[in-house]
């Protein structure tokens, strides 16, 4: 970043940031698909969570609406996963997730078009990269943050974050943050802004909600476009910021060369820019020490990203 930009950069913090709580964000339902009878699907012994980054699903690529091909191969994947809540991210719309032919009778997708028409203007003809939600369990609210109404300036997050709040079986409450974080094909140091300021905000949700990591159950899963392992990006406390607020790492422990979600690809090395973090609460209740994360090496067919599970079937154990 030249000096000049800096110093507007920083010019423009020193304002906005003593009013950034007083700024929430729009909080809007996104398109949903629930059937008339509110039962749920049997998921099995198990109960897994799913997050997953299923590059410009159903296209595989911007430039393509439907590739029959990725259709199938996701498919494959999630039959053999069996996640009963999955959180995926690069989803042309609600439209995208019902091509599954697959048992979800619960989906969601978030919907803004506002960002859907900036990405449009500054790169061509990018469609909308939606975060989606598939369930075999229904949810009891489900919401959107919406940051393409904030005011213009650098640290503004180009996408949303899709919440959900469930009741298991068990009566346990689980609070569900699906998220896509900004990419690093921008300037360094305003792509770590946009990130760490949707980490701010989800903070601000979950304080909204009368939330807290140590007592209640949250699960923040996504494509968050960094990684603390990473030295390019020590300085970043996108998910440090939530390691010290409560949050575990499910991959914490696993060796180096376990953790790719991303596998590399020309100059661009492998890296784990795909994660799911549990609160300290659902810490407690997770049996053994970490790491708990199951990455799914997937087909090129599917996805550029590798798939990422969580068996939580201790959570709905009966209490």
């Amino acid at each position: 970043m030249n000096i000049k930009r800096r110093i507007l950069v920083l010019t423009w913090l020193s304002l906005a940031l003593p009013a950034f709580a007083l700024v929430p964000p729009k909080i809007s339902a996104p398109e949903t698909s629930v059937p008339q009878d509110a039962a749920a699907v049997e998921s099995g012994s198990s109960f897994v969570l799913g997050s997953w980054n299923m590059e410009w699903f159903p296209g595989h690529s911007p430039k393509v609406e439907k590739s029959q091909k990725q259709i199938d191969a996701v498919e494959k994947v999630l039959d053999e996963e069996k996640p009963a809540i999955f959180m995926c991210c690069e989803i042309r719309g609600l439209g995208a997730l019902k091509l599954l032919q697959l048992d979800y009778p619960y989906m969601a997708c978030t919907n803004i078009p506002r960002v859907a028409e900036a990405a449009q203007q500054s790169a061509g003809t990018l469609p909308m990269q939606g975060i989606g939600l598939l369930s075999k369990v229904p949810w009891k609210e489900v919401w959107t943050l919406d940051f393409s109404e904030l005011p213009e300036a650098p640290e503004r997050p180009p996408r949303g974050v899709l919440g959900a709040l469930f009741v298991l079986p068990n009566g346990r409450q689980l609070t569900v943050y699906g998220v896509h974080l900004k990419s690093n094909r921008g300037d360094a140091e305003t792509d770590r802004m946009e990130r760490e300021s949707a980490i701010d905000y989800i903070e601000w949700d979950w304080q909204r909600r009368q939330l807290d990591p140590a007592k209640d159950n949250i699960v923040i899963m996504g494509d968050f476009n960094t990684s603390p392992n990473d030295p390019k990006f020590a300085e970043e406390k996108t998910i440090r910021r939530l390691l010290s607020a409560g949050f575990v790492s499910a991959a914490q422990g696993l060796p180096a060369e376990q953790r790719t979600t991303l596998p590399g690809k020309g100059k661009y090395p492998d890296n784990d820019f795909d994660h799911i973090l549990i609160s300290s609460s659902l810490r407690a209740l997770m049996a053994g020490d970490p790491p708990w994360l199951k990455i799914v090496k997937v087909p090129e067919a599917a996805s550029d990203h590798n798939a990422l599970f969580l068996d939580v079937t201790n959570w709905v154990a009966p209490k």
